[in-house]
């Protein structure tokens, strides 16, 4: 037994490796004289000094000697109390991360050991090869080495202590009580893939009554609705989720729960609960590009929807939901687009158009589409040239200009065309629809 004193105060502690825990992390210490601190162990004054300005102790003995006192220390305090040696998941996470506080002490002998101490222990290399040596006594002592133990059912190894204890809950054994009491008062330290284990410590009702992996895809589910898991309602979880495959997937829980009323419709994002200004059309050519537009987008979200369904890979209640905003959104479609696109042809802003339509037919299929069927213009499936060609006659441009506008060598000197073009235009009074028809089906 170790007893700390300082400040008028006197700790007890049953291992050296709590005493250099407290040395880290308690704040009381930081501005204490190492002269201010008393340790002794069963009566007997332990060396207690700064080491590059950390608190550490220094004891008599080969290193070898001290570093295994550390786990003798732990092991008989913790892991084999009365000497019958206990799983992870029976041990405190506090006494567990003792072991883990061992093996980072491997990386820092200096913080431990005198020079004296290090130089009569080190090898040939000049090295001190504690971490095997700590490997080693581990799976001597304890049946694993760094990676840790076994956990649950399976064959898998974990350190983290979080694990042991969520597995061996959700397999319905017998946590102690002081285990659980360490996660409720650290509710944090479950971490985000163990998050399922936290659920399993607040609700007893869920322990044994199902398999780890469906436990973890029942608590996703559950996550974000209203009252989540609890006391109340685990008894009714786990009697459907025995209907749940042995290895579901979070869409076959969602749509289970969902079938039996335990979670409800997704609902509407905020958004939805106020019109969208759509604006005014300029013209015919926006009324038919956002008619289309809309009609796209929806027909593309809902066919996308039908084959996430289909796939396994979207729950109901989420196909329902999406279903719904893309239908709203078909009527949400402003006439912007539209209006710069015919805004640009009124205007003869080529540039504009050859940057929305002068691409691959996959590409922007709406916008050719809808040049079709308001002017008659072919945009799709021509060859590059032509569709080129075809662009220019929609801004008003005869060959001529469009090659007097593809040969000036500046922007600047692009926009001077444009607008002599427009002038001319203007002039003339003629509407760049009826020029372009004229314009294409001449060039044909």
């Amino acid at each position: 037994m170790y007893q700390l004193s300082f400040a008028g105060l006197t700790l007890p502690f049953a291992t050296l490796l709590e005493v250099l825990a407290v040395f880290r992390t308690d704040a009381r210490l930081l501005a204490l004289e190492s002269s201010d601190i008393v340790l002794k162990h069963s009566g007997q004054a332990v060396q207690v000094l700064r080491h590059n300005g950390t608190l550490t102790v220094r004891r008599p003995g080969t290193a070898r000697d001290v570093f295994l006192s550390l786990v003798d220390e732990i092991d008989g305090a913790y892991f084999r109390p009365n000497g019958v040696l206990q799983a992870a998941w029976q041990i405190r996470r506090s006494h567990w991360k003792l072991l883990y506080d061992a093996f980072d002490l491997t990386s820092t002998p200096r913080l431990i050991f005198s020079s004296e101490q290090i130089e009569a222990a080190a090898n040939s290399r000049g090295r001190l090869d504690l971490h095997e040596l700590l490997q080693q006594e581990c799976e001597r002592r304890f049946g694993f080495r760094y990676a840790g133990p076994e956990y649950g059912r399976t064959r898998d190894r974990n350190g983290r202590h979080e694990v042991h204890v969520a597995y061996a809950l959700a397999e319905g054994w017998a946590v102690p009580e002081a285990v659980l009491e360490e996660y409720r008062q650290l509710p944090d330290r479950f971490t985000t893939d163990m998050s399922w284990g936290r659920v399993l410590v607040d609700v007893p009702e869920l322990r044994g009554a199902m398999s780890p992996h469906k436990v973890r895809v029942l608590v996703s589910v559950m996550r974000h609705e209203k009252g989540g898991i609890s006391s109340a309602n685990a008894a009714l979880l786990a009697m459907v989720m025995r209907l749940a495959p042995n290895s579901p997937t979070f869409e076959e829980v969602d749509d289970l729960l969902f079938h039996h009323g335990l979670v409800q419709a997704y609902n509407l994002p905020d958004r939805y609960a106020t019109p969208q200004p759509l604006g005014t059309p300029v013209s015919k050519l926006a009324e038919v590009y956002r008619q289309n537009m809309a009609d796209k987008r929806r027909d593309t979200s809902i066919a996308r929807l039908k084959k996430e369904r289909a796939a396994g890979r979207m729950s109901q209640r989420t196909v329902d939901q999406q279903t719904q905003i893309a239908l709203l959104e078909h009527g949400r479609e402003t006439f912007m687009l539209g209006n710069e696109m015919s805004n640009a042809i009124d205007s003869g802003d080529v540039h504009y158009l050859l940057q929305i339509m002068d691409c691959p037919d996959d590409r922007n299929r709406v916008a050719k589409q809808t040049v079709r069927e308001v002017f008659g213009i072919k945009l799709l499936g021509v060859r590059a040239a032509t569709r080129r060609r075809a662009i220019f006659a929609l801004a008003g441009y005869d060959e001529a200009c469009q090659a007097e506008w593809e040969s000036a060598g500046s922007p600047q000197a692009r926009q001077r065309v444009i607008e002599l073009h427009q002038a001319t235009r203007a002039a003339a009074s003629v509407h760049p629809a009826v020029f372009a028809r004229t314009q294409v089906a001449h060039h044909a």
